[in-house]
């Protein structure tokens, strides 16, 4: 007798990128909603499709789903259907669909060093309770989740499996940093999945930030290490107070964006999809990487405070030497005229 049977289901992997192009869009993606929450507007715009497509991935017939985030977001979905979604052949499915939703991202000029990817199991064919699924077939779910294939220790799957959510007594998500079981006979997947695309835009968005910040480290040191010696050039004043006015508006807006998106889950309170997205955000460990760009931010805006200070001593005593030195020639050119008077007063 077979006490571990195939479980049936639907693997939903997608990839989150960023372009410099404009994309033309077909429609707008409005998610329907099985469970009983608001909506959450405003968190980002509106999904747009920009493509609808089958190809074969693994001798496999894969829908793909192209859709655009303005400004700059692509994200490519790819489902599949799967008669045993537990097997060990899903690790080779997983990572072909992979590398078939990043070839489609390059096709849109996407930045090829910067993208973020997840997988959801998607798993409705069932009666009762999923946990006794769940129970049948931890190691297997625990394996998938952390996209490994040895066997893991049973304290890293039981730490693994209890991070979930349930909404009635026959659904439940278990949320890990690379992927998402979620178990729900009714097939309401596609609110769940927003939720998990909205959490990795965020944590690319981050991804983006924290490099950019880093490179304006680097400039910033440099530019540091040259007022202290004295060698940076009068020319570089505006760079220096352009610089700072960037960093000011870099943390304005990266305030003003990820506030919006809090105050809107707050605004949703204790339902449904505020507790997953606070879920998926704590596993993603967004706030840590919020943390970090703001310590850096912090150490710019010290920096260029420096910078700024030791240009302005600097300036000012270089303005004091030219102070001086036009008086000297004023005061030459004053003895000057005063001897050729003299010489021309005599006989």
């Amino acid at each position: 007798m077979n006490l571990n049977p195939a479980v049936k289901g639907t693997l939903v992997s997608f990839l989150v990128g960023i372009t410099e192009i404009n994309i033309d869009t077909v429609e707008i993606v409005d998610i329907k909603k099985g469970k009983s929450s608001p909506s959450y507007p405003d968190v980002i715009p509106k999904q747009m499709v920009v493509k609808v497509e089958k190809r074969t991935v693994e001798s496999r017939e894969v829908d793909f789903l192209v859709k655009f985030c303005p400004p700059g977001i692509v994200i490519v979905e790819a489902s599949v259907d799967l008669e045993d979604i537990l097997g060990e052949h899903v690790f080779d499915i997983k990572r072909s669909l992979t590398v078939e939703c990043r070839a489609i991202l390059w096709e849109y000029h996407c930045d090829p060093y910067f993208d973020e990817e997840y997988s959801v199991y998607c798993v409705s064919d069932y009666h009762g309770d999923p946990e006794d699924i769940i129970s049948e077939h931890k190691d297997s779910i625990a394996g998938l989740l952390k996209t490994e294939r040895i066997p893991l220790d049973e304290e890293e799957i039981n730490a693994t499996l209890k991070f979930n959510i349930k909404y009635s007594k026959d659904d439940i998500t278990i949320v890990e940093w690379d992927g998402a079981f979620v178990f729900d006979p009714r097939g309401d997947f596609a609110s769940n999945i927003e939720l998990f695309e909205i959490a990795n835009l965020q944590l690319l968005k981050l991804r983006v930030l924290e490099h950019e910040l880093e490179k304006r480290l680097e400039r910033a040191a440099w530019l540091l290490q040259k007022t202290t010696k004295k060698k940076i050039p009068l020319l570089k004043s505006h760079e220096i107070r352009y610089s700072l006015r960037e960093i000011i508006q870099i943390r304005t807006e990266s305030v003003l964006e990820f506030a919006a998106t809090e105050r809107n889950i707050n605004l949703i309170g204790d339902w449904y999809s505020a507790r997953l997205f606070d879920l998926i955000t704590k596993k993603l460990h967004l706030e840590e990487w919020k943390t970090n760009n703001n310590e850096t931010l912090d150490a710019l805006e010290d920096i260029y405070s420096m910078i700024s200070e030791n240009f302005s001593m600097s300036f000012s005593t270089t303005l004091e030497f030219i102070i001086i030195f036009g008086w000297l020639i004023m005061l030459f050119g004053y003895f000057a005229l005063f001897f050729l008077e003299v010489l021309q007063k005599k006989p």
